[in-house]
């Protein structure tokens, strides 16, 4: 038993094929023409908790946005962003968990700090070479690497278990060589 009384995983090989169920079904939506663009699920006119962002995903909510909430609004899980090959294919190059991955997908695409647009800040100080400290980067920098992001293709992986979903994160960006992700330790 962990700390908070989460139980870890009685068969590991289970949670091992979890993760290759859920590799394959992430292959099989980026193949699918009808796979949304990230740019396409918000619609800033109308705000970023447009009501048919599930239904263009095919996902239902798992999780609460806040414990105040009666119903489920949000989605606990992994979510995965694809870019187009020269081949032609969608290859996964970024992937992160979120108990809330409507709001973390809209930080992503359209946060101002860099503690929020994580994927456009590490894309623009690689771009860069920014050493520096992480708030002395130009938003303008972050906002020129999330315009790419929009272009992105998008796959969510809902899982309410969190020791699976720290698992899958680490296990798939390992098997699909998800270019941005790191995990080095600061």
């Amino acid at each position: 038993m962990e700390l908070l009384e989460e139980s870890f995983p009685k068969d590991i090989d289970q949670l091992i094929r979890k993760c290759e169920e859920a590799i394959l079904l992430v292959k099989e939506k980026l193949a699918d023409k009808n796979c949304p663009y990230i740019k396409d699920l918000y619609l800033l006119e109308r705000g970023h908790r447009q009501k048919d962002f599930l239904r263009k995903l095919n996902i239902q909510c798992n999780s609460f946005l806040n414990k105040n909430n009666l119903i489920k609004n949000e989605v606990k899980g992994l979510y995965v962003f694809a870019s187009e090959s020269i081949e032609g294919n969608w290859e996964p190059i970024y992937l992160g968990i979120s108990r809330t991955v409507f709001r973390r997908l809209y930080q992503h695409v359209w946060g101002k700090k860099h503690n929020e647009a994580t994927l456009a800040f590490i894309m623009a100080k690689q771009r860069l070479l920014h050493v520096e400290k992480r708030n002395t980067l130009l938003i303008s920098e972050l906002i020129k690497e999330q315009a790419f992001i929009k272009n992105l293709k998008l796959v969510i992986v809902p899982e309410e278990n969190d020791y699976a979903l720290y698992f899958m994160e680490v296990y798939m960006a390992g098997r699909l060589k998800s270019k941005w992700n790191s995990f080095r330790t600061h």
